[in-house]
């Protein structure tokens, strides 16, 4: 038999249910412009029935209304598809920035260019073909070789420069990394505290989730959820993030209460330092020796990847096509130079146009230098064909008995300016793999510009679909302001029903008692 009070608990029940969920409607209100922020949904459902006996049969009666949970708007398959595009996003837009600021440094097209400077050095020979004899004719061609020369001093310092500045970047962004899986180590030992208690930390979860979106920035990244079995009585969950796209279980960054971290070493030969795993998977610390190395983490995407790449790849691909350019010309140069004497024979004739700082080094982009004993004497400059040897009839001496280079033969200096048309002046294998130099040139800025173009349609469309994405998550998960307010009148019409409940209970209630009273 049950208690003549039975409807008032009803009633209670669902006062209590329905103030619950009014409550849950206006935490969501609160935070309707919260970033991560999920909606959250009043878990109301029936209570335990009551068996009752009438008539002699066994009857089950409800109880009324409870709250069981209360529950996240989230749809894991979502967040995944969102996190992975994200770092795809990251990782071709950061691309398509430092691709740019590349394609910046050349100055292309415009007057202080490479490939003007190089059209500037070829003419200046040509115009000394015309007229070897003349000063300012060899001061230009002088001029034009320092600035040339310069001018890949400076391109090679610069991508020294931008390849030191991303490697602070790499840095900075391993420690991000390191940050932000410490605060979800934190996060996930609140929440399994609170899941122990039979808690549902809707909130705590919402912040875990915004910083796995954030980490995704930064890395591919792969949530791994599943139950502690050591728990039978309540579902107590357990937390893992996977970076990179390998399946290989050392790339666990985060396991559940337990970190790893990555770092960055002292650099290598290349001057740039690597990216390892400080831990291996059971918390060992690993030696410089054995740690593994970031490429060792399989495919991977977000800012850290490309950054890594451009330090690491292109822009070494990039200083290796110039040393080449200036290997090429100055061997070919001086090959071409060496075959001719300057306004006279003695101490003029089989020099160097171009040297390194250090004799027998090769010749790149950081060391290629007008030879200094022609940068002090403009005679010196090769302008035509050593003369045969004669008698002093068929010569002219200078006051000092030096025989002079007979008036107008430039053939040297025009066999120099023709190198930028192609090889034809010169004998044995091709400088480059190019039909000139100017060729060469214009393959690796044409190069550079496909890259650009490539990681700018790779952006513009990865964030077509990161928008997309966001829009998914926010449709599912945001808050609608007036799908709430429709939830507060539909809570607050079930209160005022379950308050009527309680007012009808209570005259009853107080009929039934009248009913004894004497008067």
């Amino acid at each position: 038999m049950y208690s003549s009070f039975f409807g008032l608990e009803i009633a209670n029940r669902a006062l209590q249910t329905q103030q619950a969920a009014l409550n849950v409607t206006s935490h969501n209100i609160s935070n309707s412009n919260t970033e991560g922020y999920s909606r959250q949904i009043a878990g109301i459902s029936t209570s335990g029935s009551l068996e009752i006996n009438i008539s002699g049969k066994q009857l089950s009666m409800g109880t009324g209304a409870t709250m069981d949970n209360i529950e996240r708007a989230r749809d894991s398959f979502v967040d995944r598809q969102y996190r992975q595009e994200n770092s795809q996003y990251e990782y071709w837009s950061t691309k398509q920035d430092a691709l740019e600021m590349v394609e910046g440094l050349m100055n292309e097209p415009s007057d202080y260019s490479l490939h003007n400077d190089m059209d500037q050095f070829w003419s200046s020979w040509s115009e000394l073909a015309k007229n070897p004899e003349n000063v300012g004719a060899r001061a230009v061609v002088r001029e034009r070789a320092l600035t040339l020369t310069e001018t890949f001093h400076s391109i090679d310092q610069q991508i020294t420069d931008m390849q030191n500045d991303l490697d602070s970047n790499v840095g900075v962004e391993v420690d991000k990394i390191n940050n932000i899986a410490d605060q979800i180590r934190e996060l996930n030992v609140q929440i399994k505290n609170a899941e122990v208690r039979l808690d549902n930390p809707n909130d705590l979860k919402d912040e875990r989730d915004a910083l796995v979106d954030e980490l995704s920035e930064f890395v591919s990244v792969r949530v791994i959820e599943s139950q502690d079995t050591s728990f039978t009585d309540r579902e107590v969950g357990i937390y893992k993030i996977v970076i990179g796209n390998d399946t290989d279980a050392n790339n666990v960054l985060v396991d559940d209460q337990n970190v790893r971290h990555l770092q960055s070493p002292a650099p290598e030969e290349s001057g740039f330092s690597r990216v390892v795993w400080e831990e291996d998977i059971n918390g060992n610390v690993l030696g410089s020796s054995d740690s593994a190395n970031w490429t060792d983490l399989g495919s991977n995407t977000g800012q850290l990847q490309a950054n890594i790449e451009i330090r690491d790849e292109y822009l070494v691909g990039l200083r290796s096509q110039f040393d080449e350019l200036a290997k090429g010309i100055a061997e070919s140069v001086n090959k071409l130079h060496q075959t001719g004497q300057g306004l006279t024979v003695e101490g003029t004739s089989g020099i160097d146009f171009f040297v390194t700082g250090t004799t027998g080094d090769p010749f790149t982009a950081a060391n290629i230098n007008l030879n200094p004993v022609i940068s002090d004497d403009l005679d010196r400059i090769a302008s035509g064909e050593i003369p045969l040897t004669g008698t002093p009839a068929t010569h002219e001496f200078d006051d000092d008995g030096n025989d002079l280079l007979e008036i107008g033969d430039g053939s040297v200096a025009l066999a120099i300016s023709s190198l930028s048309e192609g090889w034809d002046s010169l004998s044995g294998a091709d400088p480059l793999s190019a039909s000139s130099f100017g060729d060469y040139y214009g393959s690796v800025i044409a190069g550079m510009g496909v890259d650009v173009q490539q990681a700018e349609r790779m952006a513009e469309g990865q964030s077509v679909l990161v928008t997309h994405m966001s829009n998914q998550k926010d449709s599912l998960s945001g808050v609608s302001l007036d799908e709430e307010m429709i939830n507060l009148v539909k809570y607050q019409k079930s209160y005022s029903a379950a308050a009527r409940l309680v007012t009808m209970m209570d005259s009853m209630l107080d009929q039934l008692l009248s009913m004894g009273v004497t008067r």
